[in-house]
């Protein structure tokens, strides 16, 4: 399996993406928080500057996967700290090593510019929080992740 990481560089990228993000909050059972539209995901990922960055994996020329971020200031730390809003792989391309890829190609952001990356995970799924352990997360038990550049590889 040749899988690609990439920006998400298009519209067609990003429909395939907000259509993974819908699947996300469906499998999370969180259909009636998911507010945005596919319009307004596309606007925001295509402004300048981008509201918010895509990064997705191909095979194919088929998306099977997708990861949202952002970065803003962290109080605690004094700097800017990247904030991974959304990771979700398609059902049918699981256990491929497919959301570790896309982890990973975040961390690497995140590693060039020095910066720790955060988010949430439910803290019922065991099979994520062993990855992130794997990687060199930090996770607490309220369910926040923090990788520090540090233990990037």
């Amino acid at each position: 399996m040749t899988v690609t990481i990439r920006d998400a560089a298009s519209e067609a990228d990003l429909k395939a993406a907000y259509a993974l993000i819908t699947a996300l909050a469906a499998h999370e059972n969180a259909s009636h928080y998911l507010k945005v539209s596919e319009n307004a995901f596309t606007e925001g990922a295509l402004s300048h500057p981008p509201r918010f960055h895509v990064m997705v994996a191909e095979e194919h020329s088929k998306i099977l996967g997708a990861v949202t971020y952002t970065s803003r200031f962290h109080i605690w730390s004094g700097k800017d700290v990247l904030i991974l809003d959304d990771l979700y792989v398609d059902p049918a391309a699981r256990g491929k090593g497919l959301g570790g890829k896309l982890l990973n190609a975040i961390g690497q952001i995140a590693k060039k510019r020095d910066l720790p990356v955060k988010w949430q995970v439910n803290t019922d799924n065991e099979g994520a929080i062993r990855l992130y352990k794997r990687m060199g997360a930090d996770y607490s038990e309220r369910g926040v992740c923090f990788w520090r550049p540090e233990k990037i590889s």
